[in-house]
């Protein structure tokens, strides 16, 4: 067996993030390793726990996800 895909997942409103974290979380080959709630705090997260996928909601407010996966992509 393979080691499960590590995600961040990244949205600035709570209760979608929770349902994204939880429907990730019931696949067996995932794994939420980190929530963030701005584009900050997942730069921060993915330098931190170097996932393998950091899902990103475009509209956050200061970093959305745009701005972040261009930081992302120098991580």
């Amino acid at each position: 067996m393979s080691e499960p895909i590590r995600v961040v997942v990244a949205d600035d409103h709570p209760l979608f993030r929770e349902g994204v974290v939880h429907s990730l979380s019931a696949e067996p080959d995932i794994a939420v390793v980190g929530q963030a709630a701005s584009g900050e705090e997942a730069l921060d997260l993915a330098r931190d726990l170097l996932p393998d996928v950091v899902l990103l909601d475009v509209a956050m407010p200061g970093w959305g996800g745009l701005a972040t996966a261009r930081k992302l992509a120098t991580v």
